[in-house]
């Protein structure tokens, strides 16, 4: 949109860009990666049973009852909330490139590469420091 000068359209027609744009595609972001994140865990113990099954038959509320007899609502909760800062990390840092993208369709190519880049170091980073938090909020027993 930048490239194509759609932003600058926004702007002379009295529209703030960032707020119509950017939020909202961070707000996505922070909304829907846990959500992806539930749902890999939800097929994640599905195809765990199915595994099973087909090596040893168990119905599946005696998996369920022996797979998460010492699980905690602190060992989901705070995965999942990490997502939701990996999002806002993916969000703020796509839409920081894409707003400063100049240069026709090499550009564009340009700024995906450095977004990608830096959005995956600095989750990588943010990972290692809600590591560390989450281990101090919730310290293993």
């Amino acid at each position: 949109m930048k490239v194509t000068e759609q932003i600058d359209a926004m702007e002379a027609s009295a529209v703030d860009p960032y707020k119509y744009l950017a939020v909202t595609r961070v707000l996505a972001c922070v909304l829907m990666l846990p959500l992806l994140t539930m749902a890999a865990d939800f097929s994640g113990i599905l195809m765990g049973w199915v595994a099973n099954t087909l090596t040893e038959p168990i119905s599946l509320r005696l998996f369920m009852e022996n797979g998460f007899k010492d699980v905690t609502f602190s060992d989901f909760l705070p995965p999942t909330l990490k997502t939701a800062v990996f999002g806002l990390i993916i969000g703020v840092v796509g839409s920081f490139q894409g707003m400063r993208t100049k240069g026709g369709t090499e550009g564009v190519g340009r700024s995906v590469t450095s977004a990608v880049v830096l959005s995956s170091l600095f989750v990588i980073l943010a990972d290692v420091l809600l590591v560390r938090l989450i281990l101090v909020l919730f310290p293993v027993e």
